[in-house]
């Protein structure tokens, strides 16, 4: 349950760092914008489609160890003290319904070094 309330707080940051990307950790949270819609509304029937595009998007850039490690980094410092709850089967609903993989582990606490 704290993973995916972690992954809506990583989602919720997207909307509040709405501002044009500059790269890197930014740009993977502008990609994922088009989730906030449906993980933070009712998450009635499918996610968008950009959603799944911009977390497809975002999965495919963390192809090497050092990739992941800074996007979990990234996800966890952007996330952590936001404060937000999101509905965690929303979360899970996202991922499947995208069919997409997460490569790093949804957690609060988890060691991004690892």
């Amino acid at each position: 349950m704290e993973m995916m309330t972690f992954a809506g707080l990583v989602i919720m940051i997207v909307v509040l760092n709405a501002c044009p990307a500059i790269g890197g950790c930014d740009e993977a949270l502008v990609e994922l914008l088009p989730c906030a819609t449906f993980v933070l509304g009712p998450g009635i029937g499918e996610p968008p489609s950009m959603c799944c595009a911009g977390l497809k998007h975002v999965v495919a850039g963390a192809d090497t160890t050092e990739k992941r490690r800074s996007l979990c980094q990234c996800l966890k410092d952007k996330a952590v003290g936001a404060g937000v709850k999101v509905d965690p089967e929303k979360l899970k609903h996202v991922t499947d319904a995208c069919d997409v993989k997460i490569p790093i582990p949804i957690d609060p606490n988890v060691d991004c070094s690892t």
